[in-house]
């Protein structure tokens, strides 16, 4: 899973600890007169309704002290994880979560909370990938409601996005042995035909064609070094529409022939 998750009811008492994850408790059952100080010593008294929320960001120490039995569901988020979500969902890096004011009420995180509480505490044994989609909904508006100074990554100018680009780069990984469109890609970016070769070229430094090019030689040179493979089997497995293909294209751009290539190893 992409974080841990703990619902659970606890008679009066009080704790205080160095947070190694981002830590988030939302109070499902009403609390009077909790106690709590976070990043400081100054002590905030306050009373908990249900959805109030507390946001405890890595590295951050906290006290919390409660006269009553208290019923919440605290979500665990490694900052790694956060920081990887924020860059796929978002283009965003450098994420900082800044926690809101003591009592404040999550109405979203409350809807949430509940759902994986349920899950949780049900007869039948937790559904992992359930409780998994929960937790990423729950960073995912963790990110959107209480992160700042987030930083949103360059991308080269008049060139594709990084989120853009990552896409379109893992298509073509993906895809390069086959026949590719730029229809297809550009519908990966999210841009139209016309725009996309130009932004392409300028986010990857070469065209579309010449970057599947590569890719499909960097395939067949890797099996040319195994030498178990003959050379038009391989000229089909990497792309390319016979052995004739392959050995104009590797001449042209790699300086010489799948044979030459072969024997060089």
């Amino acid at each position: 899973m992409r974080g841990s998750v703990i619902s659970s009811v606890r008679n009066p008492g009080s704790q205080t600890f160095l947070a190694k994850e981002h830590a988030v408790g939302i109070v499902l059952a009403p609390a009077r007169k909790l106690r709590a100080s976070l990043g400081s010593d100054r002590i905030t008294e306050y009373d908990a309704p249900i959805g109030c929320i507390a946001v405890n960001p890595a590295g951050v120490d906290s006290s919390l002290a409660w006269s009553e039995t208290r019923k919440n569901l605290v979500v665990a988020i490694p900052p790694q994880i956060l920081s990887e979500l924020a860059l796929q969902e978002f283009d965003l890096a450098n994420v900082e979560l800044e926690p809101p004011p003591f009592g404040t009420v999550d109405l979203i995180a409350l809807g949430i909370a509940q759902r994986i509480s349920v899950e949780l505490t049900g007869k039948a044994t937790p559904n992992e990938l359930y409780l998994d989609s929960l937790v990423t909904l729950f960073s995912t508006h963790l990110l959107r409601t209480y992160a700042n100074n987030m930083r949103q990554i360059p991308s080269p100018r008049g060139g594709l996005s990084a989120k853009s680009a990552r896409r379109v780069e893992e298509y073509l990984r993906e895809h390069f042995t086959e026949k590719v469109h730029v229809a297809e890609l550009a519908a990966v970016a999210g841009i139209s035909p016309n725009h996309f070769i130009v932004r392409f070229a300028k986010t990857f430094g070469m065209p579309p064609h010449r970057y599947l090019i590569n890719l499909r030689l960097d395939l067949a040179e890797k099996l040319l070094a195994e030498g178990e493979i003959a050379i038009a089997e391989i000229a089909y497995m990497a792309g390319f529409s016979d052995q004739s293909h392959l050995a104009t294209t590797m001449k042209r751009y790699r300086g010489r022939t799948p044979t030459e290539l072969r024997y060089m190893r």
